[in-house]
């Protein structure tokens, strides 16, 4: 058999020196590969021993089959497999068109303007061309593989689109002035001047008071009540960070100031008299309107805008929901009994589409 080194004599000789030879022993290598085996002489005793063991062979392929490449290689192969199979069909020869026209390059150019407030230079450009194209060709494959299917993102985008779409066809008519007038008078409740109110209050702080703060306000509202000349109110009450008196101001704004139960109270309030008790955010208080101001109806010309915006969101609305009608008839909409009374308005939008 003919004899094959493969190994350096130093190499060898650690190995021995691995195995536990002792040093002087002569040594000699046989066979390629997995059989290679090597032959030690030593005291005049001959043993074979495998180069390549077979625990050494089986750590090999467990480490091999653990690398992540190999699993990548695997499922994008697995991947592009079932691709294929689904779209065996489809005549992969035929060109795929990807046009990139004077209007997408005006378009990026006028987005980098907007947020960049200046032009992009040549090197901005190009890399702004180089981006988009690439994000062309990426949305391009994604749906040829089907990845925009059951999509909850790319569905809601789509969804949205279409929306749009639709509002905007419908804002290319406008409404007369005779048919704005004619809605204006059916919605006149809705363009009315709000109510106002004047009043001021007396705060009593419940962090500084604790449980006197409601005893104690009663007690001011006693003393207040009382014919003849009363307590000064100035002198009753805590201190107060925010404003004591309020002058023809609307329910949204005592409502920001001071809460909506707060603001509620005051626009039920009958003027003249101190009220209370009336509670906050902040605390307790006691109450006397001044003046109250109720809502009063507005000429049409000074809330024409108003009534225009409002009959387009209502004609949008209104749009929609015929343009979901003839979706309904277009597409089976099949709701399982079981949860029927979840969609609720949208199948009897679907039964009576049918």
């Amino acid at each position: 058999m003919k004899t094959v080194w493969r190994r350096s004599s130093q190499a060898v000789a650690i190995g021995c020196a691995s195995l536990g030879v002792a040093h002087g022993s002569t040594t000699s290598v046989f066979g390629t590969g997995s059989s290679a085996a090597m032959v030690m002489k030593s005291e005049g005793v001959a043993e074979k021993i495998d180069l390549v063991p077979g625990e050494y062979q089986g750590g090999f392929m467990k480490r091999w089959l653990r690398e992540p490449l190999l699993h990548f290689l695997v499922a994008g192969g697995l991947l592009f497999g079932v691709y294929g199979w689904l779209n065996g069909d489809r005549d992969m020869s035929a060109p795929r068109v990807v046009r990139i026209t004077p209007a997408e390059m005006n378009w990026l150019k006028e987005s980098w303007t907007r947020q960049w407030q200046r032009p992009p230079n040549e090197q901005e450009f190009r890399g702004l061309v180089d981006g988009y194209l690439k994000e062309v060709l990426l949305a391009r494959e994604a749906k040829e593989m089907g990845l925009d299917e059951d999509d909850t993102i790319v569905r809601r985008r789509l969804a949205q689109k279409m929306e749009f779409l639709v509002q905007d066809t419908l804002q290319q008519t406008e409404p007369g002035e005779e048919e704005l007038r004619a809605f204006y008078d059916k919605a006149r409740e809705r363009f009315q001047a709000p109510a106002r109110v004047s009043f001021t209050h007396i705060y009593f702080n419940r962090e500084r008071r604790g449980e006197r703060a409601a005893v104690d306000a009663r007690s001011a509202l006693l003393q207040l009540s009382k014919p003849g000349a009363g307590p000064n109110p100035a002198e009753l009450g805590d201190r107060f960070l925010g404003q004591y008196d309020f002058a023809a101001v609307d329910e949204q704004a005592v409502a920001s100031a001071l809460g909506p139960a707060f603001a509620s109270q005051v626009f039920a309030a009958t003027p003249g008299n101190w009220q209370g008790l009336i509670e906050s955010g902040f605390g307790l208080h006691l109450v006397r309107v001044t003046e109250q101001q109720i809502a009063q109806p507005q000429d049409f010309a000074a809330v024409r805008e108003g009534v225009l915006t409002l009959w387009r969101q209502q004609r949008a609305q209104q749009g929609l929901d015929a343009y979901f009608a003839v979706l309904h008839k277009k597409y089976d909409v099949q709701v399982d009994a079981s949860i029927s009374a979840l969609v609720g308005p949208l199948a009897a939008l679907s039964e009576s589409a049918k």
